[in-house]
């Protein structure tokens, strides 16, 4: 059986406003028992390309390198969010508007190529960039947390590259690691 990678298309967020996000995080984690993602985790998702065999890997890294340098844009997060919405949240995230088209077209592009290099098919659904903040298992989100969701500040930051990155799977969350 061959070994799968499991492995997904990002933009990072760079050290300074990985430590304001911290910093950030740092005063919400206390008010609610939920699974808050790791300074390690920050990143933007533009493609998550499930588990694939090393080779289809590789054609993917190929296929990646017609659009891994890009037109730098400024990327503002500036308000929270959750999926499927605030009422009944299962996954808190951080968006923005400024850079969001801009993601958009990257994402596309990305999307494109992958299929044409690598044949993984393309997303159906509408790209919506976001960087997740925590996952919960109960919809419930305690007023306090509510509040303080509402005191985020705007990160913002020049974009100009994505990476291909490894995800495994451990019991206390995943591990990422740059493949590109």
């Amino acid at each position: 059986m061959p070994e799968l990678i499991r492995s997904f298309v990002a933009v990072k967020v760079p050290g300074n406003v990985a430590d304001e996000l911290e910093n950030f995080l740092a005063e919400l984690r206390p008010l609610a028992k939920i699974r808050w993602v790791r300074r390690s985790q920050f990143h933007i998702t533009l493609k998550f390309l499930g588990e694939n065999t090393r080779e289809v890997t590789e054609d993917v890294k190929e296929a990646l390198e017609a659009v891994k340098n890009f037109e730098p844009f400024t990327v503002e997060l500036s308000y929270i969010g959750a999926f499927p919405n605030l009422n009944a949240p299962r996954v808190l995230w951080l968006s923005g508007d400024k850079g969001a088209k801009e993601l958009g077209h990257v994402a596309k592009k990305v999307n494109d190529v992958i299929f044409d290099g690598a044949g993984i098919e393309r997303d159906t659904k509408k790209f919506q960039a976001h960087l997740t903040l925590a996952r919960l298992k109960d919809s419930y989100l305690p007023e306090n947390l509510v509040r303080k969701l509402g005191e985020v500040p705007k990160l913002s930051w020049t974009c100009d590259e994505l990476f291909l990155m490894k995800s495994d799977l451990k019991p206390s969350g995943p591990v990422y690691s740059q493949l590109l």
